[in-house]
């Protein structure tokens, strides 16, 4: 339930509310990585970068194939111009 909120929230372009939602999610479930990918996606979308990379860190140190994670988190290392 608090996930899908969370995702109503981030297609209506309102992030934070998004993220308080999915936040509670994960502290319900640690191990959500779903959330955990939201987040961070969440994070990027309204430029906090440093915030969004700790939450790919985070599900990739709980899953290391998440592929969506590792995109993301290669996305936002190019934008910063951490990545050749």
């Amino acid at each position: 339930m608090l996930y899908r909120r969370a995702i109503e929230y981030s297609k209506r372009k309102n992030h934070e509310l998004a993220l308080k939602h999915l936040n509670n999610a994960v502290i319900i479930a640690p191990q959500f990585t779903t959330a955990l990918c939201e987040m961070g996606s969440c994070y990027e979308k309204i430029g906090r970068f440093p915030e969004a990379l700790l939450k790919f860190d985070k599900v990739l140190q709980i899953d290391p194939s998440h592929i969506e994670a590792k995109k993301n988190k290669n996305r936002i290392l190019e934008k910063i111009g951490q990545k050749k």
